[in-house]
Parts: structure tokens; sequence; C-alpha cells
């Protein structure tokens, strides 16, 4: 095998496969980098931990010998982005078992793993679901996955679920039980049989890492207990959780009480103020408190230690019943508001009642909503 590439072309391709490789594994050869060159397919590089495995390629490459080769991948990674930004020659010698990298008049010398026993990805017989735009995908995912659980008695909760109705309707959700994010996007002329199924959080990163801001479309199939997102010269196969997600329509309020117009800037500033009130004794989750008055809004947060922030929001519109008073875990209410800053000046807020979930959104677009449930404190 031997080939020449510029070190700008190679070190994209690694950086978008290696994490994909195992970093503590009792198996040598899933912590390696495989590296493959055909005249058809080009470089391709490949990379799983039998949980996520990630697969890219490119034609901008220089191939004189054909072959393939399995390096170590963090170490690898890590190499070729300190290599200086000129041509890079690759040549696997067989005789000491060593992948030489020259660059100028330096050269590095790598040892390889037996690649014999290294698993190929399991995307022979995936059935492909459904297309997406890039930028759907991912305002989607960068709209929910937010509220997942880091960790839960119910795996479920840990991974975002796509729900794809079968009606050319996909639900993108995701919860930690104490919130939830909801974004649904209409798929045009594509009607498949429903199906569900949850994405683990680490699949979520990766995909965010390589999913561009563009309508360019991406697929997404299912193969056996895994999930499949690819496009040309790209694949990402990954896990899906194992369970049964439970019936989120019913998290979502039919009624409502209250309703707040706010603007969104002024509220993120508020509740920026209010997270800065630490913990304590008696207060070990930060929150603060709601006062809904006749015409304005009393954002209350107190700590032992440091003493009380009380806040009035009179640039408000307030419909609804009056005199209410309702607690929110402070850091999951400003996760939200920073969502909606970026894309509206005012946010709704819909209250069903003093412990029952609210709903947020923006008052402009009908696709996402947010669900936060109350906190239950002595005030």
């Amino acid at each position: 095998m031997k080939f020449n590439i510029e070190k700008r072309e190679i070190s994209i391709l690694t950086t978008l496969v290696h994490r994909a490789a195992a970093s503590r594994t009792t198996i040598p050869i899933l912590s390696g980098l495989h590296i493959n060159l055909s005249r058809e397919q080009g470089l391709t590089m490949t990379a799983t931990d039998m949980e996520i495995g990630i697969k890219a390629s490119t034609l901008n490459v220089d191939i004189i010998e054909e072959g393939s080769v399995l390096v170590n991948a963090n170490y690898f990674a890590d190499f070729i982005k300190l290599l200086p930004d000129s041509l890079i020659t690759f040549e696997l010698n067989p005789n000491t078992s060593k992948l030489v990298i020259g660059y100028g008049r330096s050269a590095s010398r790598l040892n390889i793993f037996q690649e014999t026993e290294y698993p190929d990805l399991p995307i022979g017989k995936m059935e492909t679901l459904f297309s997406i735009p890039q930028n759907i995908l991912r305002e989607g995912l960068r709209k929910t996955s937010f509220a997942t659980a880091t960790s839960h008695f119910r795996q479920v909760f840990t991974g975002v679920l796509f729900d794809y109705l079968g009606e050319g309707t996909l639900r993108i959700v995701a919860s930690d039980t104490h919130r939830m994010g909801y974004y649904v996007y209409a798929l045009e002329g594509q009607e498949q049989e429903p199906v569900k199924f949850v994405i683990p959080m680490r699949t979520v990163n990766e995909l965010m890492r390589f999913l561009e801001d563009s309508s360019e479309e991406i697929n997404i199939a299912i193969s056996e207990n895994n999930v499949i997102f690819y496009k040309d010269k790209f694949v990402l196969l990954s896990r899906l959780i194992e369970g049964q997600y439970p019936n989120y329509e019913t998290v979502i309020p039919a009624t409502f009480i209250t309703d707040l117009t706010i603007k969104t800037s002024i509220l993120a500033a508020s509740l920026g103020r209010a997270k800065l009130m630490p913990t304590d004794d008696k207060f070990q989750i930060q929150h603060v408190q709601f006062a809904i008055k006749e015409e304005e809004v009393e954002l209350t947060s107190n700590s032992e230690t440091m003493g009380e922030i009380c806040e009035v929001i009179d640039e408000i519109n307030i419909e609804g019943e009056k005199g209410i008073k309702i607690a929110f875990n402070t850091n999951y209410f400003l996760d939200a508001v920073k969502m909606f800053e970026s894309e509206c000046e005012d946010i709704l807020i819909r209250i069903s009642g003093p412990l029952s979930p609210a709903l947020i959104k923006n008052k402009e677009k009908e696709n996402y909503l947010y669900i936060l449930v109350p906190m239950r404190t002595n005030n």
C-alpha cells in the first residue's frame, strides 16, 4: 500500500472517523483505525467499538499501490494533526510491519495491528426508512437532545426518540421525565410503515459534528438492532437503545389557565442571574419561583448561604388567571430560554396549573415545543 495525500484532506477524514474507535477495550483491534485504499473508492477509513461505527472516504488522493492497514486510531489522529501543511506520503513496509509516514525530509514508522479479524460495519442488509435534509435533522437534534437524562434506570430516557408516524411525519423527542423537547417535521412524499427507535446521545454528538447546515439530504436506515445514517462517502452506524419509549403525547397539556408572553432576552438575563444563586442544604436544586401578578411577574431565587434575588419583569403580556405561584428548575428553564433566544424576540409560556407541566414555545413556529415540569417547594 502506498499513497500521497494533502495533510488537510487526511486530517479532516481522520478527525471525523477515529472517535468511533474504542479507547478502552480488551480487544486491541477495536482501538484501531482501518485504512483501505482502492482506485474505485479512493481512501476509506473505518473505526468501530461495536456500539458505534463510522466510515468515510475521499477521492482526493494519489494512489500508487492499493492495500489496507490497521493503526492505533487515537495516536494516528493526534499525530496527523501535528504534521506540517504539505503533501504527506504513506507506505506500508511488509518486511517490518510498519506504516511509514513521510513529510518533507522527516519520517515516522508506526506499528500496525493484524487486520484479518477487524469487523466490517453490518450495513449489507440495511433497510432505508426515509431521507431528511441535514439542516432539519441538525435543528431537530439541537432542540431536543439537551433534554435527555445523563443516567436513568430506564435507559430510553438517555437517548433521543425518532418516531416516524408513517404518514410523512417525523417526530424527534427527548426527555428526562422532568422536561421534554418535541420537534416535528413533514417528510414530503415519503410514506413508509410507522417505526420508532431510540439513538444514544453519543450517536447524537457524533452526528452533530458531521451534519452540515445545508438542505442536502442524509438517509436513515435500519439494520437489525442498528440505525444507519448515510450519504455519499459517509456512513455512521449505531446500536439502538432497547426498550419501549413511554407515550410522550400524554405529557403535553391539553388545557391552560394562563399565557405569558415575555421578551426572551429579558427572561434569559433574569434566569442567568438567578443561576448564580448557590444551592445549600435547604435548596439542593437551583430553582426560581414565578409569582404571576396583575401586570407583572416576580421572579425570586433563594439561598440560605448567599441570600435572595427578586426581579420584576413588567415587559410582559398576561392572559388568563393571575395570582399564581409556580417554581421551576433554574437550569432546565434557562436551557430552554437560551434555545429560543437565538430565534425569537418573544417567548410564549403556557401554564396549565401550579403543579402541572408548562409549555414553552415560539409563537411564530408550531413545529417545536418544550415541556417543563414544575418543582414542589415549601413556598
